[in-house]
């Protein structure tokens, strides 16, 4: 596992406890160098707090997210 991949997982494993409450969740879908693809699914997805965001930007600021 790639140092970026366990950061990741880190992420959103800190994340998931917080969506699950909402039945929610977030999960990795593809790491391309610094792009960073991740699917949110269920009441969270559209939400506009933007938690998932939030997360990546103050933990991991250098890579490029993409939200599905």
């Amino acid at each position: 596992m790639s140092e970026i991949e366990r950061k990741v997982n880190e992420v959103l494993h800190n994340v998931n406890w917080l969506l699950e409450s909402h039945n929610s969740f977030a999960e990795l879908i593809q790491i391309k160098g610094k792009k960073v693809i991740i699917r949110c699914v269920g009441h969270c997805a559209g939400c506009e707090s933007d938690c998932v965001r939030v997360a990546f930007r103050e933990r991991m600021p250098d890579i490029n997210l993409v939200l599905q």
